[in-house]
């Protein structure tokens, strides 16, 4: 049992040791409000779209981002499941017309939702069928109170590979670290996601006794110099990123209960 609490704080404990050695050679805090995440990466990431095929065989889109750095791979997969509905309906349509199957009824169902509610299970299959190596953590994992699962592999040459997986707003989080034997995990990225509502604001929720959730104040905390109370850019306090015009009271990145959803 110690051995394990060592391992688990391990990351956590050298992302903050090393986060203002690996500032200072380049990373920054990547903000991305079209797909609502916010995650330090070692420089502007490489960004791809790509087709994910679901479950059930339905294509909806996804957004690579990637980049590397110090022979370390960092990468977050953005799969889009708000357009699973749609997605089903054509590939209904699709079976149905090859089936010749005419009813007006066949294609309004609503089986995107399994795909929904089972989306993090699907993908954590699918990483252990693809593994090239020992999977070798393999548990319940949350960010922010975002409940999601959580694979560490160790593959043949002994370089290390952390996964986490977390759906949030019908939009899968696939982040994945990969280092060399002789790295420290990477920290700095696994333990800096984060995940934004419609206008830019961190989310985070906590649970009572009773295990119900509510949403709660939070504010960022990343790599560079900030406002230790707001959580801003001290450089940027007042500019708001995404171009709108904000409140005196209203921070990026900031949520309050009393504040409107």
């Amino acid at each position: 049992m110690p051995l394990l609490k060592i391992i688990i704080l391990l990351p956590f404990t050298l992302s903050l040791l090393l986060s203002g050695a690996a500032y200072s050679q380049g990373w920054i805090k990547y903000e991305n409000l079209e797909d609502q995440f916010v995650v330090n990466f070692p420089g502007d990431p490489e960004v791809i779209e790509s087709d994910y095929v679901t479950e059930s065989g339905a294509t909806i889109p996804a957004r690579i981002y990637s980049t590397q750095s110090n022979n370390s791979q960092y990468a977050i997969t953005v799969v889009d499941y708000t357009a699973a509905e749609e997605a089903h309906i054509t590939l209904c349509r699709q079976i149905a017309a090859e089936n010749d199957i005419v009813s007006p009824n066949t294609c309004t169902g609503r089986g995107h939702l399994r795909d929904i509610r089972g989306s993090i299970a699907y993908e954590a299959w699918n990483i252990r069928k693809r593994a090239s190596g020992e999977i070798t953590y393999d548990a319940f994992g949350q960010v922010d109170g975002v409940p999601g699962h959580q694979i560490q592999i160790l593959h043949a040459d002994a370089s290390r590979s952390f996964i986490g997986l977390y759906m949030l707003n019908r939009r899968l989080y696939v982040l994945e670290g990969t280092v060399p034997d002789d790295y420290p995990p990477p920290g700095l990225f696994q333990q800096s996601l984060g995940m934004l509502d419609e206008i830019g604001r961190r989310v985070r929720y906590e649970s009572d006794a009773e295990g119900n959730y509510s949403r709660v104040q939070t504010r960022y905390e990343y790599v560079g110099v900030e406002d230790p109370i707001t959580g801003e850019p001290e450089s940027d306090f007042s500019i708001s990123s995404d171009g709108r015009l904000r409140r005196p009271d209203e921070f990026t990145g900031a949520w309050t209960p009393d504040s409107s959803e």
